[in-house]
């Protein structure tokens, strides 16, 4: 048996390389996984201060699809985001033109705005939530997308969602 500590030779990185080889093949990076990345690790608000750039992560806690509408183009699923003061409930709906319709609901229910966060260069969206925490984004492109919850005032933190692909 070869001792662990020892150094690699030339047949264990022509092994390695065989390895990494067969996966690049077998199960490629996405093709856009600089962006995700960049975006995921983005500041949401980079013209914020860094004083006031708190926030909670929310936390996936369950991805459910909901089936399909009348028309098989039409997809739905709904995602659960907890953090420990709220949570963001979406639902995702596609649309024929090929956008999607994202539908959510705070709890506790509270009229917050809600931010829709897109990749440079789309601006952000914001939606206020209603009294029971109702919001809406009509119409959103397909692609990267991060939630952030602002609270009322500055006294707790804002909760961000991690990145999804809408």
């Amino acid at each position: 048996m070869t001792d662990p500590a020892a150094p690699l030779d030339e047949v264990d990185l022509s092994i390695l390389d065989h390895i990494a080889a067969v996966h690049g093949k077998l199960d490629p990076p996405p093709a856009d996984l600089d962006a995700r990345v960049r975006f995921a690790l983005s500041r949401p608000d980079p013209d914020v201060s860094e004083s006031v750039w708190e926030f909670e992560v929310a936390r996936l806690v369950e991805e459910v699809p909901v089936g399909s509408g009348a028309r098989a183009s039409e997809r739905t699923r709904t995602i659960t985001f907890e953090a420990d003061s709220r949570t963001v409930m979406i639902t995702i709906v596609g649309r024929l033109d090929g956008s999607v319709r994202l539908e959510g609901w705070l709890a506790p229910a509270a009229p917050l705005r809600v931010e829709l966060r897109l990749p440079e260069p789309a601006p952000a969206q914001t939606a206020q939530a209603d009294e029971v925490g109702r919001f809406v984004f009509d119409e959103v492109a397909r692609g990267l997308a991060q939630l952030l919850v602002h609270p009322p005032d500055d006294t707790v933190p804002r909760v961000v969602t991690p990145s999804l692909a809408l």
